[in-house]
């Protein structure tokens, strides 16, 4: 991943996905160090073995300043919002986010991409440019 991250032509990309490749931890940090992903909105990190180190090493990230979205489903942590529906006039119920999520947030400062609002727009309740 170190090679990877080194790519110039990284600067490019405004979305990016990486789900279902074994990065790991180590991998996410030689990811979220590169200079080159200022424009990155969307991450895909689904089934990457990415654990409480990683998760962190995101959130301390200055690199990814554009970041909005991070899908981590299927990973040995949880950090990002979920939720679960929406009441009669379309508000969310049971959006919540998970303990390290709002560990990361207070630490780091307000995250885009841990945001609750993420979750709703999981839910079809906001729409992306509502987030």
């Amino acid at each position: 991943m170190p090679e990877v991250a080194g790519v110039a032509g990284l600067g490019r990309l405004v979305a990016l996905d990486l789900s279902n490749n074994p990065i790991g931890d180590d991998g996410l940090a030689a990811l979220a160090g590169s200079p080159y992903l200022g424009r990155l909105r969307w991450l895909g990190l689904a089934n990457c073995g990415i654990g409480p180190t990683g998760a962190e090493t995101l959130a301390a990230s200055g690199n990814l300043p554009a970041l909005r979205y991070v899908e981590m489903w299927g990973n040995p942590v949880e950090v990002v919002a979920k939720g679960v529906g929406q009441d009669i006039d379309g508000k969310p119920v049971g959006v919540e986010m998970p303990p390290l999520g709002r560990e990361l947030d207070e630490r780091y400062g307000p995250l885009p991409w841990l945001d609750i609002r993420w979750g709703w727009r999981l839910l079809g309740v906001a729409r992306w440019d509502e987030v």
